[in-house]
């Protein structure tokens, strides 16, 4: 559909937009999903497993969210991205798949957030450019908690901030369920979505064997066209789009001495076709106009399989669980664009001497420019090819006979990750003292291999400088055409010893304290190599890889206690203070010739945060109005950051400064009187870095009082009106989310910092409004939805190569979206 409606249109989607979904899916997807028809007297408590034993959700001494199978479908919610707009002091950053929770973010060393699922982490190591979580959708989940705060304890390294668990649908040995769902929208501005996905189980022998299977797929409409950036002709229209497909499978079994053994497969399909950012020069967002003149294409084709056997046996007072997990992860991304990148770095070997950047800072010559990569003088007028990258892409004017220049990245991440827990816990909990303890093994090996791709390089070289590859570079291209390869293997090892037990002083005033010890070992190799590495002198060929190592032995010890009082049956209180860690690792050097003299670290150690919260959790008005509210302080040491050199574009990783996260959070659920339900969620973060940190350069690296990159303000609010239609079961739901606008700089936009990029600027506040409708028929249920109600389009995660390049890519919302989708329950 095109950026300009008629009046039809306006109103069929007047009439679309009239109400919300049915939630006879969610009941469908999960047993354990509430009844919505009871919401119109009491709010339904929700049962979880966030301290790994079940649990009431208003007795967890923790700030937890829990997504049931119910609220993710009412809600419209399809993946993480969509969790988090409803999870206060969540941020998802979503070209890296990323998950920060309470202001704890960096994109170097180990993940600050732990993904689980089920009982098996996924999340990833960075040991080069975009290293991608590979997060799962949400078809066929019991339910998703996010929790937050570090939970070093339980889950250990990874969980510094916090934890995301993932709980899919498990077999019943009693009753047969199922349900099949297809979906159907228009995009405005771009192409449909739509899915197809069934899923069903039950007992195969009743209360010995059961089964649970589920497949899944999904079209993810494009909206950015790709377009030659010298015609601006459109190469391929809604180029963006996505396709993804998800097979999961259980078996279960009941042998006797009361032992039953799960085993469970689940595969991921992914691909992204193209990454989702528009050139600004050539894009008009208010006009519904979104293009990409990058000439080489960008996708992301991520899958994962994940088998696993979970043994558990119900003893005398006691249950013990063994949990065996296998995750086989391959990602192939084009991370960036690497004619765009080429382009960008050559163009420091063309400036004029006493050039003044488009900021008005006069550029001090490296290499006593005009030169070659090499730094030896042009054997032309090399300043004539200056600017290579205009703001509406590459400069055709200055390429000339190579204006159709192209180069391509591909980064290859990897993942083979072997998992062992074993946990004996208590089996009453309602019991004085409830316990668990536990260990835990995992030998994980990762790859990254990032590849520029240029085979027009030798004609590009001898165009722009003269020179033949040897002399201009100090080598030739490899022999498979990459200018640049830098390949890394890692291992990360971890034995983990861990215990936590929760003491009722009191009926009323129960202690909990946990801790948890471990030894993990890091390792890497690496290589690296090529023309554009400039670690050769001029004039030699065949220039020998760089090839280095490093380790990491660490043995952190995480604590956690809390105090907490159950003031009535509808009022507790509680206090929580928990330590949260990543494990440290090492990084290869940068080359020098090509990034400067800088001695850049090869290693860095382990961070850590101290959390201090208070909380409180209160159900009003004979159960019909549910509260939970929590402040919180973090305080956090010694933080892994990457850090990008302007003149080479490459990053290095060293620990750079403290900082302080601060905040609350807190979320309503009120049932009023004639179905009416509505719901909502706050959650301010401050988080700031409290000192100035420096290289050994003295460069200035953190500077004290700057932002961490996350919004200070998230607010989301939504109702629903359940009612009878024509004698059926409808209802009607509206939901809106807020994010504020960073204030504060972060160091790349502090001029104090070496890394300040006057280009970068802080994204603006955003607001998304989303309508939902639906109707049940017998067993199929019908939906009506329009997301992104008006159109918001605001100008996202604005970037450029570096501090030289005019040319400026950015992100957006997704933009309206119309749908109707049916479910059949069996």
């Amino acid at each position: 559909m095109g950026p300009v409606q008629s009046g039809a249109s306006w109103l069929a989607l007047a009439i679309a937009c009239a109400g919300a979904a049915v939630p006879g899916l969610a009941a469908a997807q999960s047993a354990s999903a509430p009844n919505p028809k009871a919401a119109a007297t009491q709010v339904q408590e929700l049962v979880v497993t966030a301290m790994r034993r079940e649990e009431l959700l208003s007795r967890v001494t923790a700030s937890v969210q829990a997504f049931t199978a119910a609220k993710m479908d009412v809600q419209g919610i399809k993946s993480f991205a969509d969790i988090a707009k409803f999870t206060p002091g969540v941020t998802y950053q979503a070209d890296r798949h990323d998950v920060y929770i309470r202001g704890i973010e960096s994109t170097a060393g180990s993940g600050t957030t732990g993904i689980y699922i089920d009982d098996t982490p996924i999340q990833v190591r960075a040991l080069g450019f975009n290293a991608n979580n590979a997060l799962p959708t949400v078809f066929d989940l019991d339910r998703v908690e996010v929790l937050r705060g570090p939970q070093g304890t339980l889950f250990g390294a990874g969980s510094e901030g916090g934890t995301v668990r993932y709980i899919t649908a498990q077999p019943s040995f009693t009753n047969f369920s199922g349900f099949a769902h297809t979906e159907l929208a228009d995009v405005w501005h771009g192409s449909p979505d739509y899915e197809l996905g069934a899923a069903m189980g039950g007992p195969l022998i009743s209360d010995k064997l059961a089964f649970r299977i589920s497949a899944w797929g999904r079209h993810d409409g494009g909206y950015i066209d790709r377009v030659d950036y010298q015609t601006l002709d459109v190469t391929q229209s809604n180029a963006n789009y996505t396709d993804t497909y998800v097979l999961r499978g259980a078996l279960a079994m009941r042998l006797p001495d009361n032992i039953t053994v799960t085993t469970a497969v689940n595969y991921q399909n992914r691909l992204d076709h193209a990454l989702s950012e528009y050139t600004v020069a050539v894009s008009n967002p208010d006009r519904g106009i979104f293009r990409d003149v990058t000439p080489d294409i960008q996708p992301d084709k991520d899958h994962f399989w994940l088998p696993s056997i979970k043994v558990e046996w119900d003893g005398p007072g006691v249950n013990f669980i063994s949990n065996t997990a296998y995750y086989d992860r391959s990602e192939k991304v084009g991370g960036y664009s690497g004619t765009i990148y080429d382009l960008s770095y050559f163009q420091h070997f063309t400036v004029p001497a006493g050039y003044v950047d488009q900021f008005g800072f006069p550029q001090t010559p490296t290499y006593g420019y005009p030169s070659d990569p090499e730094g030896n003088p042009c054997a032309n007028n090399c300043t004539a090819f200056y600017p290579l990258l205009l703001p509406t892409g590459p400069n055709a004017a200055v390429l000339g006979p190579l204006a159709n220049y192209v180069a391509s990245n591909l980064i290859t991440n990897t993942q083979e990750n072997f998992s062992q827990e074993f946990r004996l816990q208590s089996a009453n909990s309602n019991a004085r003292l409830v316990w668990v303890a536990g260990a835990f093994f995992s030998y994980d090996a990762q790859r990254s291999t990032e590849e520029i791709r240029d085979p027009q390089l030798p004609a590009l070289t001898q165009y722009l400088w003269g020179e033949n590859m040897a002399t201009a570079w100090g080598d030739n291209l490899l022999p498979n055409g990459d200018d640049y390869i830098n390949d890394t293997l890692a291992h990360d090892r971890q034995y983990a010893l861990f215990a936590d037990a929760t003491f009722a002083i009191t009926p009323q005033l129960k202690v909990d304290g946990g801790v948890r010890y471990a030894w993990t070992h890091f390792d890497f190799r690496n290589f690296n190599g090529g023309a554009q590495d400039l670690l050769c002198g001029s004039g030699v060929t065949d220039c020998p890889f760089n090839t280095t190592s490093g380790s990491k032995d660490e043995h952190p010890f995480t604590p956690r206690g809390s105090i907490s009082y159950q003031i009535t049956d509808d009022d507790m209180v509680y206090a929580t203070v928990a330590k949260g860690y990543r494990i440290g690792g090492a990084v290869p050097p940068l080359p020098i010739p090509a990034c400067g003299p800088t001695p850049f670290p090869t290693s860095y150690n382990s961070d850590s945060v101290w959390s201090y919260e208070v909380g409180t959790k209160d159900r009003f008005f004979d159960r019909r109005l549910y509260v939970a509210a929590s402040a919180y302080w973090i305080d956090w040491s010694n933080i892994q950051q990457a850090f990008y050199v302007p003149l080479c574009g490459i990053q290095f990783t060293t620990n750079a400064g403290n900082a302080t996260s601060k905040g609350f959070d807190a979320q309503f659920q009120a049932s009023l009187a004639h179905g009416l339900e509505v719901e909502g969620a706050v959650g301010y973060t401050h988080a700031r870095f409290t000192n100035t940190a420096m290289d050994a350069n003295g460069d200035v690296l953190t500077v004290k009082g700057d932002s961490l990159d996350v919004a200070p303000w998230t607010v989301t609010l939504g109702g629903q009106y359940d009612f009878q239609l024509l004698s059926r079961d409808a209802f009607v739901r509206a939901d809106w989310e807020y994010k504020s606008k960073r204030t504060a700089a972060i160091p790349a936009e502090d001029p104090n910092s070496a890394f300040y990029d006057a280009g970068v600027v802080p994204n603006p506040a955003t607001n998304l409004v989303s309508l939902r409708a639906g109707m049940t028929f017998g067993r199929v249920d019908v939906e009506l939805y329009c997301n992104n109600l008006l159109d918001a389009h605001p100008q996202l995660n604005l970037s450029h190569q570096d501090q030289e390049t005019l040319m400026y890519e950015a992100e957006t919302l997704r933009p309206r979206t119309v749908g109707f989708s049916a479910t059949i329950k069996y």
